[in-house]
């Protein structure tokens, strides 16, 4: 508990609220019932895996830090009933069963079989979650409360489904990750009366709800063209490029764009033949696309990261 208790210490000090119920909670909880990986990282502000799939799709425990950011603005009370969208392994709706107590009433649902699963195991012994396997989850499940008062999506979506829009209460809201797969803004959406106003608690990156919406997929050569065009921006801008490598790239981007139909073979063909100019670029692709990681409970944290970020993502 000591670790813990310097950890949450140290996102107190960073600005964040930990409001005392969720020090009791997390204090109260182990990691190694809900991710049977190393989860060292944790107590230095990281997520942790809890599960992988033979292609690739990963799952994450969010980072600390946004754990007790999701359950601060939950604004939790004993007795309440939650529906939690997203397993995260378990660790999150334990975590609201604690605080909610005895009298109240987790319900998760998750689309993945394997995840169930394991979710399934590391909940053995909590009788106020209802863990559920949906087809998907803009799909309302059969047997679900008629009405909504606290709803947590933990991972991203392009917008909150509508049959849970439509059951939230007055005063109710949803917290959720709204954005593409690779940018989101979490939102908290509350009703009042007949309208869900949104408030922005902040930019952030997590991944899908569903684990093999996280596998990886080949990129195709439009999305391979718009990456060198973005990075013709940048290059221009900040001049890393002379103009004979700024027209090369030009180039293959405008040749990509007449291969909308090609296949991986032709595409591995196409970038083999180009390799040096993909080697050169390379360390400029890392740059735009790896995200400034904020672990405010870091101990070794000492800059200013411009999102946060949740899962891993391949």
């Amino acid at each position: 508990m000591e670790e813990m208790r310097k950890l949450l210490d140290r996102i107190s000090d960073s600005g964040i609220e930990v409001p005392q119920f969720v020090r009791e909670a997390m204090y109260a909880l182990h990691l190694e019932q809900f991710t049977t990986y190393d989860f060292d990282g944790f107590f230095h502000d990281r997520p942790v895996v809890f599960m992988e799939t033979e292609n690739g799709g990963v799952k994450t425990i969010s980072a600390p830090h946004m754990i007790v950011t999701l359950l601060h603005h939950l604004e939790l009370k004993e007795g309440q009933e939650v529906l939690v969208v997203g397993s995260k392994g378990g660790y999150i709706s334990a975590l609201v069963a604690t605080i909610v107590g005895e009298n109240g009433r987790v319900i998760l649902i998750d689309p993945s079989t394997e995840i169930v699963r394991h979710t399934a195991n590391s909940l053995a012994g909590w009788p106020t979650i209802d863990l559920r396997q949906v087809e998907s989850i803009d799909v309302s499940p059969i047997e679900l409360p008629g009405e909504l008062s606290r709803v947590l999506i933990t991972g991203s979506v392009p917008s909150v489904p509508n049959w849970m829009e439509e059951r939230i209460i007055d005063g109710g809201f949803v917290i959720a990750p709204i954005g593409d797969n690779h940018h989101q803004e979490l939102m908290k959406l509350e009703r009042q009366f007949d309208n869900l106003h949104p408030t922005s608690l902040g930019p952030v990156s997590f991944g899908p709800v569903d684990i093999v919406e996280s596998e990886p997929n080949p990129l195709s050569a439009l999305e391979i063209a718009d990456l060198i065009e973005t990075l013709i921006e940048t290059c221009h801008e900040m001049e890393l490029c002379g103009a004979d490598e700024l027209q090369q790239l030009g180039m293959m981007a405008d040749e990509l764009r007449t291969m909308q139909e090609a296949g991986e073979t032709e595409l591995e063909a196409f970038i083999t033949a180009n390799m040096q100019h993909f080697v050169q670029l390379w360390p400029m692709i890392q740059l735009m696309f790896a995200p400034t990681l904020a672990r405010p409970g870091d101990v070794d944290q000492d800059d200013e990261p411009s999102f946060h970020f949740d899962e891993f993502k391949p």
